[in-house]
């Protein structure tokens, strides 16, 4: 139900554009919703969100409907706030939230509900990957790839960003097949392979979301060129692969010291074309292909077989549920405490423990090192869908 006052300022300001009085009634429509809502800022939070809802509601103005801009006023709120974060830390003693995340400095939820670009999907047609009974016998406690490998610890420790992209079903699938090859060649294989040209040619949505079976499909029907971080076409060198990530991190609507901004509009996939960007690369895109043996990755059903899995031969990748409360991870055992679904996420998982009692997956993100344990996260068995599709290949080495 809208406010009648809040219906009434906002037509005001709709009528009179960008006048004095529009200005005014701006303010007042902002208030009525804060009221509303009940949301308790710090002073820079509030400047922030005012400014936010102002750019994005003048660009709406001709369109929208009083309902609309509600939910505009919800979208352009700030994506970590003070006051949720104490509310996070009050309620459970597993995880900690912080304001401080890099990542998200600046960003509105809907900023942030863009990375999310994971889409669920059955998993009818999948090989279920199921240990024998005596195969799950001495499974050790606590485990991290990047020590239990460490000739690949470097490939596997990498934390990627993907910048303003929805590309997360293509980064997860990715970095797990990619650490798979350097564990099978024996650390002999260290390159980073293209989570690039995975977002602009496996059969999803690009930067408007994925899924992550589809990425794993491709590695075996298509295969894999390499290509790391975002590198400006200028500098690039030989060592940055085929096929660099072909966007850079950015800032969104904030004068940064650390990174550009990012574009007005989000990025879109770049085109699926059959050859490397990098033109220092001495080999072409079909001699640099690297391919998953399986026609289609398997699926492990049960956390133990994940475990095993991931002990053997390497990290998998997952899916699972973000909510507002998980962009303000810092550190423990991640379990949903408080906030509205964001959108689906992909992301690779490493290792596997236990945090005073809590039994938990260690997951490497690809929000860069500014988010988080430097990148990292830990996140409780089972909390937020997150054993609902875990899936690994077999590169071809």
């Amino acid at each position: 139900m809208v406010h009648q006052l809040f219906a009434t300022s906002i037509g005001l300001w709709l009528l009179y554009g960008t006048s004095v009085l529009a200005i005014w009634d701006l303010k007042s429509t902002f208030e009525d919703l804060k009221a509303q809502k009940g949301l308790v800022y710090t002073p820079e939070e509030e400047a922030q969100h005012l400014a936010r809802f102002e750019e994005d509601l003048k660009a709406q103005a001709e369109f929208i409907s009083t309902e609309d801009v509600a939910e505009l006023y919800d979208e352009t709120r700030p994506a970590i706030m003070q006051s949720f974060v104490d509310e996070i830390n009050s309620k459970q003693k597993t995880w900690t939230a912080s304001i401080e995340q890099g990542r998200f400095e600046t960003f509105s939820l809907r900023d942030a509900k863009r990375l999310c670009g994971t889409l669920r999907e059955a998993a009818s047609g999948l090989t279920k990957k199921v240990y024998a009974p005596e195969e799950l016998k001495d499974l050790p406690t606590d485990f991290d790839a990047r020590s239990e490998f460490p000739k690949c610890s470097g490939v596997i420790g990498h934390i990627r960003d993907q910048s303003a992209c929805g590309s997360c079903w293509a980064f997860g699938p990715t970095e797990a097949f990619n650490d798979r090859l350097c564990i099978k060649s024996d650390g002999k294989f260290t390159a980073l392979l293209s989570a690039g040209e995975m977002n602009a040619c496996a059969p999803s949505f690009g930067c408007g979301g994925g899924y992550p079976r589809a990425a794993w499909k491709w590695l075996h029907d298509a295969g894999i060129a390499t290509g790391g971080d975002y590198v400006e076409t200028g500098e690039m060198t030989k060592a940055d692969g085929c096929w660099p990530y072909d966007f850079r991190p950015c800032a969104h609507h904030v004068k940064s010291t650390k990174y550009p901004a990012c574009p007005e509009k989000d990025y879109s996939a770049p085109q699926c074309v059959q050859q490397c960007h990098n033109g220092k690369y001495p080999a072409s895109v079909k001699e640099d292909r690297h391919f998953m043996v399986e026609s289609s990755p398997h699926q492990y059903s049960s956390v133990e077989d994940a475990k095993k899995a991931i002990s053997t031969d390497g990290p998998v990748s997952a899916a699972f549920d973000v909510y507002e409360d998980f962009l303000a991870y810092k550190s423990g055992v991640y379990k949903h405490t408080s906030g509205s679904l964001l959108g689906g996420h992909a992301v690779k998982i490493i290792g596997y423990g236990e945090e005073n009692g809590e039994g938990y997956w260690l997951v490497a993100n690809s929000w860069n090192e500014d988010w988080g344990d430097h990148g990292f996260f830990k996140i409780a068995f089972g909390d937020s869908r997150i054993d609902g599709q875990l899936l690994g290949g077999t590169p071809g080495v």
